[in-house]
């Protein structure tokens, strides 16, 4: 026990829980904490332009570290503006702590008119965190940290925000710091294994579906094991990409809604098919079936169209997502990775003979695929293709605009965690804000942004973040001048156009107003030149693309 004020208290308990990273906006109810870190260098300040940039960031670095991200914004002004990124982790399934501040605690929720006062402000949390907590003594500062982490860790993990009155940070109290607690992951009984590996046995036509709980669990490697054993197609999600190589032969990626070959022949002709950390979403299921209905929005395709196998194994932390979507003939409350190990085991002790191989017809599939996808979206599908040729492999990709919306089924991923994108929440600006994030969190490896120019206006104001911690990371807007994935459903759907064309700033100008290599190239075809020598120059890169894509169903 010791003598301390609830701001050291606070940076104490987050460094006894290893951090070493957070990303704050410094208000006038956070000079205690600040002070404090001061004191413990061993945490990095990462000071942003803005509170909704700050908890992207923080969101990132959970993505590609596997730890806690953690954020710290003042009351009020500063709450509100980091909801939108508690939105996106929330969605996505990622441990953010927000820790954020409150007017002292005798003027609470009474609308007196205290600077930034807001008036029950965890309200506005809780619909985007899985736990909201107020602290009121600096003296419990060490035990709800404990607790934020612990529910952070256990099960499905969720974002939690904290809040902290003004008061309690300058108070002093005697303070404990506990030793942080590992919470058990839940595994399914060994009856239920063998079920699951009694109806795999017997599939002649198995298929895996790794869904973003494989990626949280780290369970790649048993995936991929599974996968070879039972000679057995892996589909991946936006939020799986890379978990098994997307150039391994038995990984189909993320090409299943975009590609009717996929569809086809391996979901309607898949007899068994083994769904792990996945909850089934809108976007991840779309049919493509001439005969699929058309949603409210007016695309061709609505989600919950694809038609799944007649044996669904559904397996998964969050026993709430069973049934939701689909229903399983077989569900399993477990972590995905001590699921796939014992899965494993039960069919290794069996003893089984090598399957026949089906190398050569996933090759086929998948190169009809492209050919599909070739002959729909040729531009899309050339100038990405010639950004993996230049990318290393094990760069980290954050994207957005139509060049994130088709990377997401195309861009070849080869690691866990490589790929960033707004999978369902959907924050406009997000791409940037995250491969700062993602940089901080991994220096040693390569990151890119590819950004619409009016997803990158959203926040870029981050560009004085990048040049003030040295960052070298290039950044790709591609400008066509306004929200053109939205323009051009306008024009098909209305034959006319409002609010989405925009004006922009010359972005080379702009640029280099920061001290960055700015260039504008010509088109798509100039694109993978210049981003090669970005990735090799020694200082962050800002290309401007103008780029007009064929619009298309």
């Amino acid at each position: 026990m010791a003598r301390m004020n609830g701001g050291k208290a606070l940076i104490e308990s987050l460094y006894s829980h290893g951090v070493d990273t957070v990303f704050g906006v410094l208000g006038s109810t956070l000079f205690r904490p600040y002070d404090a870190l001061c004191d413990r260098t061993d945490i990095r300040l990462i000071t942003p332009r803005g509170e909704d940039g700050a908890l992207h960031m923080a969101d990132a670095y959970a993505r590609v570290t596997g730890k806690v991200g953690v954020g710290m914004v003042t009351v009020g002004a500063g709450a509100v503006a980091s909801l939108s990124a508690m939105g996106e982790a929330y969605a996505e399934s990622w441990p953010v702590l927000n820790i954020v501040t409150q007017v002292p605690t005798p003027y609470l929720d009474q609308e007196r008119g205290v600077y930034h006062e807001c008036r029950d402000q965890m309200a506005m949390f809780r619909p985007v965190t899985g736990w909201t907590r107020r602290v009121t003594r600096a003296a419990e500062i060490p035990e709800v940290i404990g607790e934020a982490f612990f529910r952070m860790k256990s099960g499905r993990p969720r974002p939690v925000m904290l809040e902290i009155p003004a008061d309690v940070f300058n108070a002093e109290d005697d303070v404990t710091l506990p030793t942080p607690r590992t919470p058990a992951a839940p595994r399914a009984d060994a009856a239920e294994i063998a079920r699951v590996a009694e109806l795999l046995l017997n599939a002649k036509q198995p298929l895996l579906w790794a869904g973003g709980g494989v990626v949280k669990a780290g369970a790649g490697a048993e995936l991929q094991a599974l996968a070879e054993l039972l000679q057995a197609p892996i589909l991946s999600t936006n939020g799986s990409k890379g978990i098994v190589p997307d150039d391994h032969p038995l990984m189909l990626g993320n090409l299943l809604t975009m590609a009717w070959t996929v569809e086809s022949k391996l979901i309607e002709t898949a007899d068994v098919m083994l769904a792990v950390g996945t909850r089934f979403s809108e976007r991840a299921t779309r049919s493509r079936r001439k005969d699929a209905e058309i949603d409210v929005t007016g695309r061709s395709a609505k989600g919950w169209t694809m038609r799944m196998p007649k044996t669904l194994i559904h397996v998964d932390i969050d026993p709430g997502e069973f049934g939701k979507n689909y229903r399983p003939t077989l569900a399993l409350e477990s972590d995905a990775k001590f699921a796939l190990q014992d899965l494993l085991a039960a069919l290794r002790a069996r003893k089984i003979p090598p399957r026949q191989s089906r190398l050569a017809e996933v090759a086929a599939i998948r190169e009809e695929a492209w050919r599909e996808l070739r002959q729909r979206v040729p531009e899309e599908m050339k100038l990405l293709e010639s950004i993996r040729s230049v990318l290393p492999r094990d760069a980290i990709v954050a994207a957005q605009s139509i060049v994130g919306h088709w990377a997401r089924y195309v861009l070849e991923m080869y690691q866990p965690g490589s790929f960033l994108f707004a999978n369902s929440f959907g924050s406009m600006g997000f791409a940037f804000h995250a491969a700062i994030g993602a940089k901080i969190g991994q220096p040693g490896r390569p990151v890119v942004a590819f950004c619409g120019d009016g997803g990158f206006m959203f926040g870029c104001g981050e560009m004085a973040t990048i040049a003030h911690y040295r960052l070298n990371i290039p950044i790709v807007i591609i400008n066509n001048g306004g929200y053109k994935i939205l323009n051009n459903t306008q024009r098909r759907r209305f034959g006319r156009t409002i609010g989405t064309e925009l004006t922009n700033p010359d972005f080379v100008k702009f640029g280099e107003s920061f001290g960055f290599r700015a260039l504008r190239v010509t088109g798509a075809n100039d694109l993978a030149p210049a981003l090669g020598e970005a990735l090799a120059a020694d200082r962050p890169t800002l290309i401007e693309v103008p780029i007009e894509f064929t619009p298309y169903r």
